[in-house]
């Protein structure tokens, strides 16, 4: 049969180069797709490499941006430095603005509520006897207050658990977040309240018997709040502690603040009453005959009570609300009750004349603090009036009048000689002595003392800029006494003047 095994050689000889050839054909083809994969891969990775570069830009645009709006600031129409977004809190005032804006349901700046920001402290402040606190029922505080380590020292209405807490500050009902702030109550003393609209008196009607014992000055800023309640609370107040020496209560009415309202003649009644009625029945008869005598508004009361009187002060204001009349004869009045060096004084209704000053400061608060001082140094007790501060282009000082005992008489009268502005009380060196400039070329110091029953100008210390005979300017110090020159000295340097007078050292404010 070898035919037959040849044919099958021949086959199988077929078949193996049929194999041979599809195993080529085979690799072939697999090479081709790898060669397509690794095309594709190197394209992919070169994509991915193009979009992380693209992600790393958009990346490091995005952090210059943020970068950006965290470094650029700017102030706010209400007073504010904004930040990145955060509004900075540095003063005093601002607090207040701040408790006034989120009380009205105002906003910060345009589309921002006051209530629901972010604040942040970056000094230690105190705002001395202002009450102060953030939200209300009504307004809650619902924002961010970041106090940056530092310290808040003020009077805070009470909040259960939080007397001296961070939370003492704020009125909530919703989420916030309060960090690194510290709080100084010191609500114990006196406190300063204010209201300028409606949602302020609830305020401090819900508040006030909190602070039963508290010396209170209360503003009422504006024509709209009613202040009825709140004058008899104060009222009641002051029969329960009218016994205290140095205890005081008193209300201003301030209506310069915003325009004239058409029903202002009904308002300033309802003013009237309810600063009438702080002063009590005892006081009105007074008060009422007074303002028959004079045509204005009633606009300030003060009770207090120093030594054996009860002090009543009162004000009328004339004129135009927002220019008053403080010229020519104009004053308030002072009304004193009681014992008084073993006599007896019944409503002794005295008039005390406006100050010299007292033009430059009608729109500052004055409270009129009655202090026992023996003004003329005869072994008596006087009264020495705290009338507040005032300045102008020569300086800055405190307001005082005085009123002094009369033994012959058994009252007290006005005393018109005692220094209406000066800046240091030296009663136990028997003086008083003011500091005033008059531009940058004179300055002075003047020391007043009692003459012969009366007050004087009886040292001076002036410093002046002049020329001597060659045209070169020189700085000039003269000591007067009775207003007469006694001598002169040419400095080289101004702090000559401390070493040459040091009993009158008082250049600089203190």
């Amino acid at each position: 049969m070898p035919g037959k095994n040849i044919i099958l050689s021949a086959t199988a000889i077929c078949l193996f180069l049929f194999f041979i050839i599809q195993c080529g054909l085979y690799v072939g083809q697999n090479h081709d797709l790898s060669e397509e994969n690794e095309a594709l891969s190197a394209t992919l990775a070169k994509e991915e490499q193009t979009i992380a570069g693209k992600n790393q830009e958009t990346e490091t645009l995005q952090a210059q941006l943020e970068e950006s709006v965290s470094i650029k600031e700017y102030q706010t129409d209400t007073g504010f430095i904004k930040k990145g977004g955060v509004y900075l809190i540095d003063t005093e005032s601002q607090l207040l603005t701040l408790q006034k804006l989120i009380g009205g349901c105002a906003e910060i700046e345009p589309g921002v509520p006051a209530a629901s920001a972010s604040y942040r402290l970056r000094n230690d402040l105190d705002t001395g006897n202002d009450w102060l606190y953030l939200g209300t029922a009504k307004a809650p505080f619902t924002g961010r207050f970041d106090g940056d380590g530092h310290t808040l020292a003020g009077v805070f209405p009470p909040v259960a658990g939080a007397s001296n807490s961070p939370g003492v500050l704020f009125r909530t009902d919703a989420s916030m977040e309060i960090k690194n702030l510290q709080i100084e109550n010191g609500r114990e003393e006196s406190i300063h309240l204010s209201a300028a609209e409606q949602w302020e008196c609830e305020e401090l009607e819900q508040y006030l018997p909190n602070f039963s014992e508290c010396s209170i000055h209360m503003l009422i800023d504006g024509w709209k709040p009613d202040v009825q309640q709140i004058a008899e609370t104060l009222r009641g107040q002051w029969e329960q502690n009218s016994g205290q020496d140095e205890y005081y209560v008193s209300m201003t009415f301030c209506p310069v603040s915003e325009e004239i309202p058409a029903d202002a003649e009904t308002y300033l009644q309802k003013i009237h009453t309810a600063l009438t009625t702080l002063a009590g029945t005892e006081y009105t008869q007074i008060i009422e005959d007074t303002m028959t005598k004079e045509a204005g508004y009633l606009h300030f009361v003060r009770l207090e009570r120093t030594g054996g009187l009860t002090c009543c002060t009162f004000e009328i204001r004339e004129g135009d609300y927002y220019y008053p009349d403080v010229s020519g004869d104009c004053g308030y009045y002072l009304i004193l009750d009681g014992a008084w060096e073993n006599h007896e004084i019944s409503k002794q209704c005295l008039r005390i004349p406006y100050t010299f000053m007292e033009h430059c400061s009608v729109g500052i608060y004055k409270d009129y603090r009655v202090e026992q001082v023996d003004l003329n140094f005869d072994g008596k007790m006087d009264l020495l009036i705290h009338e507040g501060y005032s300045g102008g282009s020569g300086g800055s000082w405190d307001d005082y009048r005085a009123a002094v005992w009369d033994e012959k008489t058994g009252q007290f009268i006005y005393f018109p000689s005692f220094p209406e502005q000066v800046n240091h009380l030296e009663f136990d060196r028997q003086r008083v002595v003011s500091h005033a400039r008059m531009g940058s070329g004179y300055e002075a110091v003047y020391v007043y003392e009692m003459v012969d029953g009366e007050y004087e100008c009886t040292k001076e210390l002036a410093t002046s800029t002049a020329q001597d005979g060659e045209g070169n300017a020189e700085i000039r110090l003269t000591y007067y006494e009775m207003d007469v020159p006694v001598e002169t000295h040419v400095l080289s340097d101004v702090d000559e003047r401390e070493t040459l007078y040091p009993d009158l050292d008082y250049w600089r404010y203190e």
